[in-house]
């Protein structure tokens, strides 16, 4: 009898044992799994205006071309968005970032012409200097050259003086004597011929003087008679600009500015 009574004990336990998760289960109720969300993300409006004509992109995408003066709109969500336009011909861009909020148009003014300005000033500075510089190479050369020639008279002269005072016949020796840039044909200017020299408009170290020519001093010897029997003309090249008849064996601070004809 005691057998028996075990025997039913155990079977009851072993039966409930199975059938309590089984309840818990049911007293948990359903099991419920997340939905996709049906609401669609906010979006506005953007305006882009350009007053330029350009092209221009919106995250990376072609948005096509705007007329300059004109704009363009377009359907973007809530957030930062990265905006490129540029001119029909590529040379300038403008980058920005924009802000745009929810159930609000927000404009954007790209603004190209002053990029474009900038960069024409600065290609217009850079070929000035350019040029500037092709200018100073060759006064750097021309200033290294011993002579000049005055392509209005077709004059080659030295382009400094004897250096020291000297009467005229030791004038016209010099000039005679004189080889330079491979040419022996030199000679003391007339007095017409310095005249074509002067120039009131310059000053190189108090003389006024075409051809950056370098004078020891501004009075010079020609070749012309002076005003009276042994005595020849001579020249002011500086604010005197004047001619003066000097004794030909008296140096009177002369000096010896030798000339050729250029293409002889």
């Amino acid at each position: 009898m005691l057998k028996r009574k075990r025997t039913g004990w155990l079977l009851a336990l072993f039966i409930g044992a199975a059938v309590l998760p089984t309840l818990s289960q049911q007293d948990e109720g359903p099991i419920l799994r997340p939905r996709k969300s049906l609401v669609k993300p906010a979006r506005a409006t953007l305006l882009v205006i350009c007053d330029l004509a350009c092209n221009w992109k919106l995250d990376g995408e072609d948005k096509g071309r705007i007329k300059a003066g004109g704009s363009a709109k377009t359907k973007v969500e809530r957030g930062q968005h990265f905006v490129i336009a540029m001119t029909e011909d590529g040379a300038d861009q403008v980058k920005q970032l924009i802000e745009v909020k929810v159930n609000a148009q927000t404009a954007l003014s790209i603004q190209l012409k002053p990029v474009r300005d900038a960069r024409l000033k600065a290609e217009q500075e850079a070929r000035d200097k350019s040029d500037q510089e092709a200018r100073d190479k060759v006064a750097r050369e021309e200033a290294a050259k011993p002579t000049w020639t005055d392509q209005t008279t077709g004059l080659m002269w030295t382009k400094k003086d004897n250096g020291s005072k000297v009467t005229w016949q030791e004038a016209t020796e010099y000039c005679r004597n004189l080889q330079l840039v491979g040419h022996s044909d030199w000679r003391l200017p007339t007095i017409d011929e310095l005249k074509s020299i002067y120039n009131e408009n310059v000053n190189i170290g108090g003389n006024r003087v075409k051809g950056n020519l370098q004078l020891s001093i501004w009075w010079d010897w020609s070749s012309s008679q002076g005003e009276d029997s042994g005595e020849a003309w001579a020249f002011g090249l500086s604010d005197y600009g004047g001619v003066d008849s000097g004794l030909l064996g008296v140096s009177h601070n002369g000096r010896a500015l030798c000339v050729r004809r250029s293409g002889r």
